[in-house]
Protein backbone atom coordinates (compact mmCIF):
# COMPACT_ATOMS: atom_id res chain seq x y z
CA UNK A 1 0.00 0.00 0.00
CA UNK A 2 3.08 2.25 1.03
CA UNK A 3 4.29 2.66 -3.15
CA UNK A 4 2.94 4.75 -5.27
CA UNK A 5 -0.06 2.52 -7.79
CA UNK A 6 1.28 3.02 -11.52
CA UNK A 7 -1.18 3.37 -14.14
CA UNK A 8 -0.31 4.65 -18.12
CA UNK A 9 -1.07 7.69 -18.13
CA UNK A 10 -0.75 9.12 -22.72
CA UNK A 11 -0.28 12.39 -23.16
CA UNK A 12 0.52 13.64 -26.42
CA UNK A 13 1.29 17.50 -28.54
CA UNK A 14 0.69 18.33 -32.06
CA UNK A 15 3.60 20.52 -32.93
CA UNK A 16 5.36 21.94 -35.63
CA UNK A 17 8.76 21.49 -36.53
CA UNK A 18 8.86 17.22 -36.08
CA UNK A 19 8.68 16.64 -32.57
CA UNK A 20 7.48 13.30 -30.40
CA UNK A 21 6.40 11.50 -27.07
CA UNK A 22 6.53 9.00 -25.19
CA UNK A 23 4.13 6.87 -22.08
CA UNK A 24 4.59 8.32 -18.48
CA UNK A 25 3.52 6.12 -15.31
CA UNK A 26 1.86 7.94 -12.58
CA UNK A 27 -0.45 7.88 -10.07
CA UNK A 28 -2.83 10.85 -10.40
CA UNK A 29 -4.84 10.86 -6.99
CA UNK A 30 -7.00 13.93 -8.79
CA UNK A 31 -8.89 10.85 -11.29
CA UNK A 32 -8.10 7.56 -9.73
CA UNK A 33 -10.87 6.49 -7.52
CA UNK A 34 -10.40 4.55 -3.66
CA UNK A 35 -13.35 5.86 -1.57
CA UNK A 36 -13.37 4.58 1.83
CA UNK A 37 -13.17 1.03 2.28
CA UNK A 38 -13.46 -1.33 5.44
CA UNK A 39 -14.74 -0.69 8.83
CA UNK A 40 -15.49 2.60 9.73
CA UNK A 41 -14.05 3.90 13.65
CA UNK A 42 -15.54 6.75 15.36
CA UNK A 43 -12.90 9.05 17.19
CA UNK A 44 -14.10 10.26 20.64
CA UNK A 45 -12.70 13.32 21.68
CA UNK A 46 -9.11 14.35 21.68
CA UNK A 47 -7.45 11.01 20.45
CA UNK A 48 -4.62 9.47 19.12
CA UNK A 49 -4.10 5.27 17.87
CA UNK A 50 -2.99 3.12 15.18
CA UNK A 51 -4.83 2.30 12.07
CA UNK A 52 -4.70 -1.46 12.14
CA UNK A 53 -3.27 -3.26 9.34
CA UNK A 54 -1.52 -0.16 8.35
CA UNK A 55 1.46 1.69 9.33
CA UNK A 56 0.11 4.75 9.70
CA UNK A 57 -2.20 6.44 13.05
CA UNK A 58 -4.57 9.13 13.33
CA UNK A 59 -5.08 11.65 15.72
CA UNK A 60 -7.92 14.17 16.59
CA UNK A 61 -7.61 17.19 18.56
CA UNK A 62 -9.59 20.19 19.72
CA UNK A 63 -9.89 23.08 21.94
CA UNK A 64 -13.91 24.18 22.40
CA UNK A 65 -17.08 23.31 20.60
CA UNK A 66 -18.21 19.85 19.71
CA UNK A 67 -16.72 17.24 16.80
CA UNK A 68 -16.21 14.27 15.19
CA UNK A 69 -13.59 11.87 13.69
CA UNK A 70 -14.23 8.97 11.29
CA UNK A 71 -11.22 6.58 9.78
CA UNK A 72 -11.21 4.28 7.66
CA UNK A 73 -8.92 0.80 7.58
CA UNK A 74 -7.38 2.10 3.93
CA UNK A 75 -6.72 5.47 5.94
CA UNK A 76 -9.13 7.47 4.40
CA UNK A 77 -10.92 9.50 6.63
CA UNK A 78 -13.77 12.27 7.83
CA UNK A 79 -14.69 14.75 10.25
CA UNK A 80 -17.04 17.47 11.26
CA UNK A 81 -16.65 20.39 13.71
CA UNK A 82 -18.48 23.39 15.10
CA UNK A 83 -17.70 26.24 17.25
CA UNK A 84 -14.21 25.37 17.47
CA UNK A 85 -11.66 27.69 18.10
CA UNK A 86 -9.07 25.02 17.07
CA UNK A 87 -9.41 21.79 15.63
CA UNK A 88 -7.03 19.47 14.02
CA UNK A 89 -8.41 15.95 12.52
CA UNK A 90 -5.27 14.02 10.78
CA UNK A 91 -4.11 10.37 9.53
CA UNK A 92 0.10 9.45 8.71
CA UNK A 93 2.86 8.34 9.99
CA UNK A 94 3.33 8.41 14.24
CA UNK A 95 6.19 8.11 16.01
CA UNK A 96 5.70 8.83 19.47
CA UNK A 97 5.04 11.86 21.01
CA UNK A 98 8.27 11.54 24.20
CA UNK A 99 10.45 9.66 21.56
CA UNK A 100 13.71 11.41 19.81
CA UNK A 101 11.81 11.67 15.89
CA UNK A 102 13.29 10.16 13.38
CA UNK A 103 15.86 11.18 10.68
CA UNK A 104 14.09 12.25 8.18
CA UNK A 105 16.98 12.26 5.29
CA UNK A 106 16.81 8.45 5.35
CA UNK A 107 13.25 8.50 4.10
CA UNK A 108 11.40 9.85 1.54
CA UNK A 109 7.98 11.06 2.79
CA UNK A 110 5.23 11.65 -0.08
CA UNK A 111 1.08 11.76 -0.11
CA UNK A 112 -0.93 11.64 -2.76
CA UNK A 113 -4.89 12.66 -1.51
CA UNK A 114 -8.34 14.13 -2.32
CA UNK A 115 -10.70 15.49 -0.14
CA UNK A 116 -13.82 18.21 -0.56
CA UNK A 117 -14.65 20.54 2.85
CA UNK A 118 -17.19 23.03 3.66
CA UNK A 119 -17.41 25.74 6.56
CA UNK A 120 -16.09 28.44 7.21
CA UNK A 121 -12.97 29.50 10.14
CA UNK A 122 -11.06 32.45 10.84
CA UNK A 123 -8.00 30.33 9.47
CA UNK A 124 -7.08 27.06 8.61
CA UNK A 125 -4.40 25.25 7.27
CA UNK A 126 -5.48 22.07 5.01
CA UNK A 127 -2.33 20.35 4.06
CA UNK A 128 1.00 17.82 5.90
CA UNK A 129 1.58 18.79 9.63
CA UNK A 130 3.44 17.46 12.29
CA UNK A 131 6.29 17.82 14.93
CA UNK A 132 9.50 17.45 15.34
CA UNK A 133 12.00 17.01 18.49
CA UNK A 134 15.53 18.69 18.88
CA UNK A 135 14.67 21.57 18.41
CA UNK A 136 10.83 21.10 19.06
CA UNK A 137 8.94 22.68 15.75
CA UNK A 138 5.36 22.35 14.30
CA UNK A 139 5.31 22.63 10.73
CA UNK A 140 2.77 22.87 7.82
CA UNK A 141 3.07 22.11 3.73
CA UNK A 142 0.22 24.26 3.12
CA UNK A 143 -2.17 23.04 -0.06
CA UNK A 144 -5.51 24.37 0.71
CA UNK A 145 -7.05 26.82 3.40
CA UNK A 146 -10.60 28.26 4.40
CA UNK A 147 -8.62 31.80 4.49
CA UNK A 148 -5.89 32.45 2.97
CA UNK A 149 -2.53 32.55 5.46
CA UNK A 150 -1.50 36.17 6.52
CA UNK A 151 2.08 36.90 7.18
CA UNK A 152 0.34 37.75 10.63
CA UNK A 153 0.24 34.39 11.63
CA UNK A 154 2.79 32.60 9.96
CA UNK A 155 5.82 35.29 9.78
CA UNK A 156 7.39 36.71 7.27
CA UNK A 157 8.58 35.10 3.89
CA UNK A 158 12.35 32.76 4.29
CA UNK A 159 12.53 31.76 0.65
CA UNK A 160 10.36 29.65 -2.04
CA UNK A 161 10.57 25.91 -3.30
CA UNK A 162 8.53 24.69 -6.70
CA UNK A 163 7.68 21.53 -6.37
CA UNK A 164 4.54 19.47 -7.25
CA UNK A 165 3.24 22.20 -10.23
CA UNK A 166 3.49 25.26 -8.03
CA UNK A 167 5.65 27.65 -6.23
CA UNK A 168 5.81 27.42 -1.89
CA UNK A 169 6.61 30.44 -0.14
CA UNK A 170 8.25 29.38 3.57
CA UNK A 171 8.01 30.98 6.46
CA UNK A 172 8.50 31.03 10.62
CA UNK A 173 7.20 31.77 12.78
CA UNK A 174 7.67 31.83 16.69
CA UNK A 175 4.71 30.49 18.96
CA UNK A 176 5.53 31.87 22.72
CA UNK A 177 3.93 29.92 25.70
CA UNK A 178 1.54 28.33 23.80
CA UNK A 179 -0.22 24.98 23.90
CA UNK A 180 2.71 22.27 22.20
CA UNK A 181 3.32 18.66 22.68
CA UNK A 182 5.16 19.12 26.04
CA UNK A 183 2.63 21.17 27.47
CA UNK A 184 2.89 25.26 27.11
CA UNK A 185 5.86 26.27 26.04
CA UNK A 186 7.74 28.46 23.00
CA UNK A 187 8.63 26.87 19.73
CA UNK A 188 9.36 27.58 15.94
CA UNK A 189 6.46 26.93 13.43
CA UNK A 190 7.34 26.46 9.89
CA UNK A 191 4.90 27.10 7.02
CA UNK A 192 5.16 26.08 3.14
CA UNK A 193 2.13 27.47 1.30
CA UNK A 194 1.34 26.91 -1.99
CA UNK A 195 0.41 29.55 -4.11
CA UNK A 196 -2.38 28.31 -5.74
CA UNK A 197 -4.79 25.95 -3.37
CA UNK A 198 -6.01 22.56 -4.52
CA UNK A 199 -7.91 19.82 -2.66
CA UNK A 200 -6.06 16.99 -4.15
CA UNK A 201 -2.78 15.53 -5.93
CA UNK A 202 0.97 14.38 -4.90
CA UNK A 203 3.02 16.51 -2.39
CA UNK A 204 7.15 15.58 -2.01
CA UNK A 205 6.75 16.25 1.48
CA UNK A 206 10.83 15.42 1.77
CA UNK A 207 11.15 18.08 -0.60
CA UNK A 208 9.89 20.25 1.16
CA UNK A 209 12.03 19.13 4.53
CA UNK A 210 15.09 19.01 2.73
CA UNK A 211 14.63 22.71 1.74
CA UNK A 212 14.09 24.07 5.27
CA UNK A 213 17.20 22.32 6.36
CA UNK A 214 18.96 24.43 3.64
CA UNK A 215 17.21 27.28 4.94
CA UNK A 216 17.44 26.70 8.55
CA UNK A 217 21.21 26.08 9.64
CA UNK A 218 20.81 27.15 13.11
CA UNK A 219 21.18 30.62 12.75
CA UNK A 220 19.72 33.45 15.11
CA UNK A 221 16.86 35.38 13.76
CA UNK A 222 14.22 38.31 15.28
CA UNK A 223 10.92 36.37 14.16
CA UNK A 224 7.46 37.86 14.76
CA UNK A 225 5.25 35.82 16.83
CA UNK A 226 1.93 35.29 19.08
CA UNK A 227 2.99 37.48 21.55
CA UNK A 228 5.08 40.51 19.98
CA UNK A 229 8.04 37.89 18.75
CA UNK A 230 11.81 37.31 19.74
CA UNK A 231 14.78 35.80 18.33
CA UNK A 232 14.59 32.14 17.73
CA UNK A 233 16.44 29.16 16.31
CA UNK A 234 15.96 28.79 13.18
CA UNK A 235 16.54 25.02 12.57
CA UNK A 236 14.14 21.46 11.75
CA UNK A 237 14.12 18.68 13.94
CA UNK A 238 13.59 15.15 13.86
CA UNK A 239 9.53 14.67 13.19
CA UNK A 240 8.06 12.55 15.72
CA UNK A 241 5.03 12.54 13.25
CA UNK A 242 4.19 13.34 9.64
CA UNK A 243 0.24 13.27 8.80
CA UNK A 244 -1.79 14.62 6.35
CA UNK A 245 -4.18 17.04 8.41
CA UNK A 246 -7.05 19.69 8.46
CA UNK A 247 -7.05 22.40 10.81
CA UNK A 248 -10.43 25.39 11.23
CA UNK A 249 -10.10 27.86 13.88
CA UNK A 250 -11.70 31.19 15.23
CA UNK A 251 -15.10 29.81 16.03
CA UNK A 252 -15.08 27.38 12.82
CA UNK A 253 -17.72 25.29 11.71
CA UNK A 254 -17.61 22.64 8.85
CA UNK A 255 -16.24 19.42 7.59
CA UNK A 256 -13.60 17.58 5.79
CA UNK A 257 -13.88 14.09 3.70
CA UNK A 258 -10.63 12.33 2.38
CA UNK A 259 -11.37 9.77 -0.35
CA UNK A 260 -8.05 9.54 -1.61
CA UNK A 261 -4.89 8.89 0.81
CA UNK A 262 -1.88 7.27 0.30
CA UNK A 263 1.26 8.11 2.51
CA UNK A 264 4.66 6.33 2.03
CA UNK A 265 8.33 6.28 3.68
CA UNK A 266 9.99 5.56 0.07
CA UNK A 267 7.57 7.98 -2.39
CA UNK A 268 8.20 9.04 -5.77
CA UNK A 269 10.41 12.28 -5.48
CA UNK A 270 9.47 15.02 -7.58
CA UNK A 271 11.30 17.41 -9.72
CA UNK A 272 12.13 20.64 -7.95
CA UNK A 273 13.37 23.48 -9.69
CA UNK A 274 13.76 27.10 -9.53
CA UNK A 275 12.52 30.26 -11.84
CA UNK A 276 14.34 28.96 -15.69
CA UNK A 277 15.38 32.81 -16.04
CA UNK A 278 18.44 34.89 -14.88
CA UNK A 279 17.92 37.35 -12.76
CA UNK A 280 15.02 38.42 -11.18
CA UNK A 281 11.80 37.90 -12.26
CA UNK A 282 8.99 40.33 -11.28
CA UNK A 283 6.23 37.75 -10.72
CA UNK A 284 3.40 40.76 -10.84
CA UNK A 285 0.63 40.00 -8.74
CA UNK A 286 0.58 36.90 -6.90
CA UNK A 287 -2.85 35.68 -6.65
CA UNK A 288 -4.17 33.09 -8.34
CA UNK A 289 -4.47 33.40 -12.40
CA UNK A 290 -5.78 31.35 -14.31
CA UNK A 291 -6.09 32.98 -17.73
CA UNK A 292 -2.40 34.61 -17.81
CA UNK A 293 -3.50 37.20 -19.68
CA UNK A 294 -1.68 40.44 -19.69
CA UNK A 295 1.37 38.90 -18.53
CA UNK A 296 4.23 41.74 -18.61
CA UNK A 297 6.71 39.71 -20.89
CA UNK A 298 9.01 43.43 -21.32
CA UNK A 299 9.25 43.05 -17.45
CA UNK A 300 9.88 39.26 -16.49
CA UNK A 301 13.37 39.38 -15.27
CA UNK A 302 14.49 42.25 -17.28
CA UNK A 303 13.53 46.11 -17.88
CA UNK A 304 11.40 45.88 -20.87
CA UNK A 305 14.30 45.34 -22.79
CA UNK A 306 15.03 42.02 -21.98
CA UNK A 307 17.22 39.71 -23.56
CA UNK A 308 15.41 37.24 -25.09
CA UNK A 309 18.22 35.36 -26.37
CA UNK A 310 19.83 34.96 -22.97
CA UNK A 311 16.73 33.85 -21.24
CA UNK A 312 16.19 31.07 -23.52
CA UNK A 313 19.73 29.92 -23.43
CA UNK A 314 21.44 31.85 -25.99
CA UNK A 315 24.29 34.56 -25.72
CA UNK A 316 22.40 36.98 -26.59
CA UNK A 317 22.83 36.67 -30.53
CA UNK A 318 21.39 33.62 -30.41
CA UNK A 319 19.98 32.23 -33.59
CA UNK A 320 16.59 32.43 -33.61
CA UNK A 321 15.68 30.08 -36.91
CA UNK A 322 18.03 27.36 -35.33
CA UNK A 323 16.39 27.35 -31.97
CA UNK A 324 13.37 26.56 -33.22
CA UNK A 325 14.61 23.88 -35.56
CA UNK A 326 15.43 25.76 -38.60
CA UNK A 327 18.80 25.45 -40.61
CA UNK A 328 19.74 29.38 -39.66
CA UNK A 329 18.29 30.81 -43.13
CA UNK A 330 14.74 30.03 -42.26
CA UNK A 331 12.01 31.75 -43.89
CA UNK A 332 9.91 33.38 -40.61
CA UNK A 333 6.92 34.65 -42.42
CA UNK A 334 6.57 31.45 -44.70
CA UNK A 335 7.03 29.15 -41.44
CA UNK A 336 3.85 31.12 -40.14
CA UNK A 337 1.88 30.92 -43.03
CA UNK A 338 2.94 33.65 -44.43
CA UNK A 339 4.01 34.84 -48.34
CA UNK A 340 7.77 35.15 -47.74
CA UNK A 341 7.39 38.47 -47.53
CA UNK A 342 5.70 39.19 -44.64
CA UNK A 343 5.83 42.67 -43.04
CA UNK A 344 6.81 41.75 -39.82
CA UNK A 345 6.82 45.34 -38.48
CA UNK A 346 3.14 45.66 -39.67
CA UNK A 347 2.02 42.32 -38.36
CA UNK A 348 2.75 43.45 -35.02
CA UNK A 349 1.33 47.06 -34.93
CA UNK A 350 4.35 49.36 -36.73
CA UNK A 351 4.11 50.86 -39.41
CA UNK A 352 6.38 48.75 -41.93
CA UNK A 353 9.48 50.79 -40.58
CA UNK A 354 9.59 49.53 -37.35
CA UNK A 355 12.46 50.28 -34.91
CA UNK A 356 12.81 46.65 -33.17
CA UNK A 357 15.60 47.31 -31.15
CA UNK A 358 12.91 49.80 -29.62
CA UNK A 359 9.71 48.21 -29.66
CA UNK A 360 7.97 48.26 -26.14
CA UNK A 361 8.18 44.97 -26.15
CA UNK A 362 6.83 45.12 -22.01
CA UNK A 363 3.32 46.43 -23.10
CA UNK A 364 2.62 44.19 -25.85
CA UNK A 365 -0.07 42.09 -25.58
CA UNK A 366 1.32 38.94 -24.95
CA UNK A 367 -1.24 37.19 -22.71
CA UNK A 368 -3.69 37.44 -25.48
CA UNK A 369 -1.63 36.88 -28.13
CA UNK A 370 -2.71 32.98 -28.84
CA UNK A 371 -5.29 31.13 -29.98
CA UNK A 372 -6.26 27.14 -29.70
CA UNK A 373 -4.10 24.19 -30.03
CA UNK A 374 -5.04 20.51 -30.91
CA UNK A 375 -6.75 20.56 -34.09
CA UNK A 376 -4.80 20.21 -37.14
CA UNK A 377 -3.83 22.37 -39.67
CA UNK A 378 -1.15 24.94 -40.27
CA UNK A 379 -0.18 27.16 -37.81
CA UNK A 380 -0.88 30.83 -38.63
CA UNK A 381 -0.45 34.45 -37.65
CA UNK A 382 -3.61 37.37 -38.66
CA UNK A 383 -3.76 40.34 -37.46
CA UNK A 384 -7.25 41.65 -36.23
CA UNK A 385 -9.24 44.72 -35.97
CA UNK A 386 -8.00 45.86 -32.18
CA UNK A 387 -4.39 45.91 -33.34
CA UNK A 388 -3.49 42.77 -31.66
CA UNK A 389 -2.52 39.35 -33.08
CA UNK A 390 -3.17 35.89 -32.22
CA UNK A 391 -1.13 32.21 -33.01
CA UNK A 392 -4.24 30.39 -34.39
CA UNK A 393 -4.13 27.20 -35.15
CA UNK A 394 -2.22 23.90 -34.13
CA UNK A 395 0.90 22.38 -35.67
CA UNK A 396 1.63 19.13 -36.08
CA UNK A 397 3.89 16.04 -34.67
CA UNK A 398 5.98 14.31 -36.90
CA UNK A 399 8.49 12.02 -35.80
CA UNK A 400 11.26 10.94 -32.40
CA UNK A 401 9.51 11.24 -28.88
CA UNK A 402 10.30 13.92 -26.48
CA UNK A 403 10.20 15.06 -22.81
CA UNK A 404 9.10 18.48 -22.13
CA UNK A 405 9.55 20.77 -19.33
CA UNK A 406 6.62 22.81 -18.30
CA UNK A 407 5.96 26.79 -16.98
CA UNK A 408 3.77 29.08 -16.60
CA UNK A 409 3.90 32.33 -17.78
CA UNK A 410 5.59 33.81 -15.19
CA UNK A 411 8.10 31.61 -15.79
CA UNK A 412 7.46 29.22 -12.97
CA UNK A 413 8.67 25.29 -13.32
CA UNK A 414 5.82 23.03 -12.80
CA UNK A 415 6.29 19.80 -13.66
CA UNK A 416 7.22 17.45 -17.12
CA UNK A 417 4.82 16.11 -19.67
CA UNK A 418 6.33 12.62 -21.74
CA UNK A 419 4.35 13.20 -24.89
CA UNK A 420 2.58 10.47 -27.73
CA UNK A 421 1.89 10.83 -31.16
CA UNK A 422 -1.69 12.08 -31.93
CA UNK A 423 -2.74 13.44 -28.68
CA UNK A 424 -3.30 17.38 -28.62
CA UNK A 425 -1.42 19.50 -26.51
CA UNK A 426 -4.02 20.60 -24.73
CA UNK A 427 -5.45 16.98 -23.38
CA UNK A 428 -1.89 16.15 -23.27
CA UNK A 429 -1.17 19.30 -20.06
CA UNK A 430 -5.09 18.97 -19.35
CA UNK A 431 -4.19 15.61 -18.16
CA UNK A 432 -1.02 16.25 -16.59
CA UNK A 433 -2.51 19.55 -14.59
CA UNK A 434 -6.17 19.57 -14.23
CA UNK A 435 -6.23 23.19 -15.36
CA UNK A 436 -7.31 25.31 -18.10
CA UNK A 437 -4.72 28.37 -19.27
CA UNK A 438 -1.68 28.53 -21.49
CA UNK A 439 1.91 27.13 -20.71
CA UNK A 440 4.96 27.28 -22.22
CA UNK A 441 6.51 23.80 -22.81
CA UNK A 442 9.94 23.72 -23.61
CA UNK A 443 13.22 20.69 -24.99
CA UNK A 444 16.60 21.69 -25.38
CA UNK A 445 16.02 24.76 -27.19
CA UNK A 446 12.40 24.61 -28.42
CA UNK A 447 9.78 26.27 -26.99
CA UNK A 448 6.17 26.59 -27.10
CA UNK A 449 3.27 28.51 -26.35
CA UNK A 450 -0.12 26.53 -25.00
CA UNK A 451 -3.72 27.50 -24.50
CA UNK A 452 -5.44 24.70 -22.67
CA UNK A 453 -9.42 25.35 -22.52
Amino acid sequence: MEKRISKIVKAGIVLAFGLGVTNVMAVDACKDEMGHSGSGHSVNGNQTGSIQGTSWGFEQWSAGGSNSMKYYDNGTFEASWNNNQDYLARVGFRYGDNGSGVDHTTKHYTVDYKYTKTGTAQYGYIGVYGWTVNPQVEYYIVDDWFSRPSEAYIGAKRGEITVDGDTYTIHAYLRQQEASKTGTSTFLQIFSVRQNARQCGHIDISAHFKKWDELFTGQQAQLSGSKGGGSATLKFGRPTEVMLMTEAGGGATGSVDYTYFNMSENGEASEVSSTPTTGTTDTGNTGTDTGYTGTDWGNMGGDGNTDWGNMFGGGGNTDWSSMFGGDGNTDWSSMFGGDGNTDWSSMFGGDGNTDWGNMDWGNMDWGNMGGETGNQGNASIGGNDDGKTAIQGSMKLNNASRTFRVFDLKGHFLGEIELARGVSASEALMTRFHKAGVYMIKSGSFTQRVSVK
